[in-house]
């Protein structure tokens, strides 16, 4: 079997450029580098495809990848272009935002160590992992279980109260348009 090939991805550098500055301050705030690539196969993992990935980069990777600038860690996002090219731009915000989430940069907080590095980077793991099969049996039975579906109901709740401003907008636009036919 061929083994994957890795190509820059403008594309996702410059959704994730707008999703940092909303969304993902610390990363802005820490200076913290990022490189997005595309690769050409969707990999799998226990029979499931894998959408994209998130690693920190550090140590020897990181001297090697930047050998003029030092080997300061860094993050990479990796998203596999057949997936990239299937999805809608909902679902490709949707998609780097998730893996932005990954990326973790905050203050190291080594005060006797002198040659440490000021900014620490992690890798996040997300607020809930959880089998489909545990909620059908036993509900939401996790705190983070619950903070999830009340993030989902709200936002349920917004694009509820969103599409209805749009149709009353969008009444109120064809009244204001028939007042007009009718002079």
């Amino acid at each position: 079997m061929a083994s994957a090939k890795y190509s820059p991805a403008p594309e996702i550098k410059a959704l994730a450029e707008e999703l940092i500055q909303k969304y993902h301050k610390h990363l802005v705030d820490f200076s913290v580098k990022l490189e997005y690539v595309f690769i050409d196969k969707t990999p799998k993992s226990k029979g499931r495809e894998v959408w994209g990935s998130c690693k920190k980069i550090s140590g020897q990777n990181a001297f090697l990848a930047n050998q003029q600038e030092g080997s300061d860690p860094f993050f990479v996002v990796t998203i596999p272009e057949p997936i990239w090219e299937a999805l809608s731009l909902n679902s490709r915000t949707a998609l780097v935002d998730h893996y932005l989430c990954y990326a973790w940069a905050e203050a190291n907080q080594k005060e006797d160590d002198d040659e440490a590095d000021p900014v620490k980077l992690v890798l996040e793991s997300p607020d809930l992992v959880e089998f489909s099969c545990i909620v059908r049996r036993h509900g939401l039975w996790r705190d983070e279980a619950k903070a999830l579906l009340d993030a989902f109901a709200n936002k349920s709740k917004d694009s509820e109260d969103s599409d209805a401003s749009e149709d009353s907008d969008a009444s109120e636009d064809s009244d204001a348009s028939e007042d007009s036919d009718d002079e």
